[in-house]
C-alpha cells in the first residue's frame, strides 16, 4: 500500500504547515550549534502540536480550517522556509524550522523524499501544493471541507 499521501499529511501538519504566524511559536529549545548551512531565521520556528498549529492556520478563528486557509499556511510556509529563496525548501532548511527530533520521527530528509516528485531531494513549491491538497482530503474525514482540531491531530500531531 502506498502511504505517501498520509504520510505527507504529517509532513505538512506536523513539520511545514502553521506558516501564518510562524514565529509567534518559537522554538524554545536551546540550539547550541547551527544545523544547515541554509538556515531560516530563528524567528521563524515551527508549531511543534497539533493545537499550535490550528491556533496559527485558523485565520478566521472558528476553530476550523478551511481549505483556503490550509492551502495559504502551505503557501506561506513554503516562502518562510525558503532561506535561500532558490523557490526550493531543502532538508536543511526544513531542519533548521523543525524542532529538535523526535525518536520515531522521519528526518527532514525522509519527510521531504516521501512527497519529492522530481526526487531531486528538495521541495518545490507545486510538489507541496500538490501534497497539501491531496493531505486536506486525506485529513478531512467528515467531509465537510473542513479540518477540525481532532482531524488534524489525526495528521500528526
Amino acid at each position: 500500500m502506498n502511504r505517501s499521501p498520509a504520510v505527507f499529511g504529517t509532513l505538512l501538519i506536523g513539520a511545514l504547515c502553521a506558516a501564518p504566524c510562524l514565529a509567534q511559536y518559537q522554538n524554545t529549545a536551546p540550539d547550541a550549534t547551527p544545523r544547515t548551512n541554509n538556515p531560516v531565521p530563528a524567528s521563524t520556528r515551527l508549531p511543534q502540536n497539533a493545537e499550535q498549529r490550528m491556533a496559527a492556520i485558523d485565520t478566521n478563528g472558528d476553530g476550523a480550517l478551511s481549505e483556503d486557509e490550509y492551502e495559504d499556511a502551505m503557501t506561506r510556509a513554503f516562502r518562510d522556509l525558503d532561506a535561500d529563496r532558490n523557490n526550493r525548501v531543502s532538508a536543511d532548511e526544513l531542519g533548521s524550522a523543525s524542532g529538535p527530533q523526535q525518536d520515531g520521527m522521519l528526518s527532514p530528509a525522509d519527510r521531504i523524499r516521501r512527497v519529492d516528485v522530481n526526487t531531486d531531494g528538495e521541495l518545490t513549491e507545486e510538489e507541496l501544493t500538490r501534497g497539501a491538497e491531496q493531505a486536506f482530503q486525506l485529513l478531512d474525514t467528515s467531509k465537510d471541507g473542513t479540518l477540525d482540531l481532532g482531524e488534524l491531530k489525526s495528521g500528526g500531531g
